[in-house]
């Protein structure tokens, strides 16, 4: 296991490890570094990931912070970091994220999502750790309705990544009922941010907007009828801090706000007052292979039950003009 660990000015007389330990697993990717940032001044964060070079790229503006390299199917090594931090939170981000990547990434998707989650939970009842774990799963574990979906709804999934995380969510559930473990379930519908892969539909209307504004190219795309509440990652982290402060549960986090692909492209390309019929092109290779076409969420009830303020404020036209000002800021094209 490989320690990498950034030394800070200890001015304030508080050693590092007398604030409550995070464990961010999987702390590279959107939600780890959103989170990273939320907390990095108030918790001792430690963080694992598979590389740490790219990790280290992501996070290099924090200072406090320790770094493990963890393979999440090791529970040798799951043990070690557990008893040498003692975590007072576990955020399980771990995982192949892609819903299409995981058709023809089956065991790696499993492994990932599934066995690494219940990994730790079985290490957690080993060593009687007294901690919060909290699972990332995903609005995928849910059988496609066009009806808005709650904690309810009939879950049964259309894709590999969709099993891996409906598996990984039972285990978490089932570990509280029946270990009583302090476990939570996030399930997540679509987030955005700055860290999101290029690949994933909404960078990537952004880009191509940015593509005909600049170059006036043209870019692919597959269903841009599917609809979606795509969320801004900061407010799924505000949110997923709120809940970990109350009783152990699941619950779902999303803004309640509906819009379809072809929505999307049209704010990101009027924002350069361009007509986005006219430099995107759609083909069925670039369609998913099974997929949703419109999933909506209902959860402003499980906020009311939990006395938690329901307030999403970025979604929409506001969540691409964030990025399409901050990919303009980078110049993603040169890279």
């Amino acid at each position: 296991m490989v320690r990498i660990s950034f030394q800070f000015n200890s001015g304030s007389g508080h050693h590092f490890f007398m604030k409550q330990n995070v464990l961010i697993v999987g702390g590279s990717g959107q939600f780890g570094v959103t989170l990273l940032k939320k907390l990095s001044k108030k918790k001792n964060i430690i963080i694992t990931t598979r590389n740490i070079s790219n990790a280290k790229k992501k996070i290099f503006e924090f200072k406090k912070i320790i770094i493990k390299k963890l393979n999440i199917l090791n529970k040798t090594q799951i043990s070690d970091l557990l008893l040498k931090y003692r975590p007072a939170i576990i955020f399980y981000f771990a995982g192949q994220s892609s819903p299409q990547i995981s058709f023809s990434k089956r065991n790696e998707t499993i492994k990932s999502n599934y066995i690494g989650c219940k990994n730790f939970l079985e290490v957690i009842n080993k060593i009687k750790l007294n901690t919060k774990f909290l699972n990332a799963s995903s609005s995928e574990i849910f059988k496609p309705s066009k009806s808005k979906l709650n904690l309810n709804s009939k879950k049964k999934p259309i894709s590999p990544y969709g099993v891996s995380k409906l598996k990984s969510f039972e285990i978490t559930k089932h570990y509280r009922i029946f270990k009583n473990l302090k476990t939570y379930n996030a399930i997540i519908f679509n987030t955005e941010s700055i860290y999101r892969n290029k690949n994933y539909i909404i960078p990537k209307i952004c880009l191509a907007a940015i593509k005909a504004k600049k170059k006036g190219l043209k870019t692919s795309f597959g269903n841009i009828n599917v609809v979606r509440e795509w969320n801004w990652c900061e407010e799924q982290c505000k949110y997923m801090l709120y809940f970990i402060n109350k009783k152990p549960q699941d619950f779902i986090l999303s803004n309640n706000r509906p819009y379809s692909a072809k929505q999307m492209l049209d704010y990101a390309f009027n924002y350069f007052n361009l007509d986005f019929r006219k430099y995107i092109e759609t083909d069925k290779v670039n369609f998913r292979k099974k997929d949703f076409e419109i999933r909506c969420s209902d959860n402003k009830n499980i906020f009311k039950k939990n006395k938690i303020n329901f307030n999403y404020k970025i979604y929409g036209k506001k969540l691409i003009r964030r990025l399409l000002t901050y990919y303009l800021k980078k110049d993603f094209l040169k890279k």
